[in-house]
C-alpha cells in the first residue's frame, strides 16, 4: 500500500516541477513557441511513460492476488 502511495505522489510531484520549468520557458520574450515545442513534446512523452508507469503499480498487487 505505500508503494503505491509513493509512487503517485513522486509521480505528481515530478509532472509539477517538469510542467514549471517548461512553463518558465514559455515566459522569456527571446524563446518563441516553436522554440519551446520539442520540449513540449518531450515532456508529454515523459508524462505518458511515468503515467504507464503508476498504473503499472497500482495494478501490480491486484495481479498478483488474482494468482
Amino acid at each position: 500500500m505505500i508503494n503505491k502511495i509513493n509512487s503517485v505522489i513522486g509521480t505528481l510531484a515530478a509532472i509539477i516541477f517538469f510542467s514549471g520549468i517548461t512553463y518558465t520557458l514559455n515566459k522569456s520574450n527571446m524563446i518563441t513557441f516553436l522554440d519551446v515545442l520539442p520540449v513540449y513534446i518531450i515532456m508529454f512523452a515523459t508524462f505518458c511513460m511515468m503515467g504507464v508507469e503508476v498504473y503499472q503499480c497500482l495494478t501490480e498487487d491486484t495481479e498478483k492476488k488474482k494468482k
